[in-house]
């Protein structure tokens, strides 16, 4: 005979040690997103992959998801003062990746990607020289080189872990605060899963 599973229920809590958690959380998984893609990026240009497609959409996200971390909005954004105890030029290599995202990926304001129009003329021995014909010159970043990679992931992987030390503290910090609201209080603030939004709320910020 099969068991019934009991569900322990969960009381919604939006105070602000637990929005700053939440907020983390969210932060976390995108730095993970960053590192696993980084890995696989490195993996398929080791392989040296043909498929350009892809290993320009991986590098597009992964710039997309680091970039994320330190945008502030609906969630907290981390300040670049996270790089301040780190050696090297933590502060030079994180602007790298910002520009890349912001004046490549966002905006085609640097020349990372370039447009030209020609025109084809008649070899300079012809003795009948004249334009033939209009050409379109493309040039396009398609991806950082492997160490290029290598050090998104890397600076990712530092952010995550001081960042999941800080989690740690606002998790003791919520459940300390959460068991001084009266547990009846509490059974009241059960709700359903969260539950995926239909495509009518794309336009609509989060609450």
């Amino acid at each position: 005979m099969k068991e019934n599973k009991i569900e322990n229920p969960i009381a919604v809590i939006d105070f602000k040690e637990a929005k700053m958690l939440a907020d983390l959380g969210s932060i976390i998984q995108d730095l993970r997103s960053t590192m696993l893609i980084c890995s696989r990026l490195k993996k398929m240009l080791n392989d040296k992959s043909c498929d350009n497609l892809l290993v320009e959409s991986f590098w597009t996200t992964a710039l997309i998801k680091y970039a994320r971390c330190f945008k502030s909005g609906k969630r907290f954004g981390l300040d670049i003062s996270i790089f301040d105890d780190l050696n090297g030029e933590p502060h030079k290599v994180h602007q790298l990746y910002m520009n890349m995202r912001n004046k490549h990926i966002a905006h085609s304001v640097n020349p990372f990607e370039q447009m030209q129009v020609g025109l084809v003329l008649t070899p300079k021995e012809n003795i009948e020289k004249q334009v033939i014909g209009v050409v379109t010159l493309a040039m396009r970043h398609l991806v950082s080189n492997i160490d290029g990679i290598h050090q998104l992931g890397l600076l990712s992987k530092v952010i995550l872990k001081k960042l999941c030390k800080i989690a740690k503290n606002y998790e003791k910090k919520t459940l300390d605060k959460g068991k001084t609201i009266p547990i009846d209080e509490l059974y009241k603030r059960v709700r359903p899963q969260l539950k995926a939004v239909g495509p009518d709320k794309s336009g609509k910020p989060r609450e």
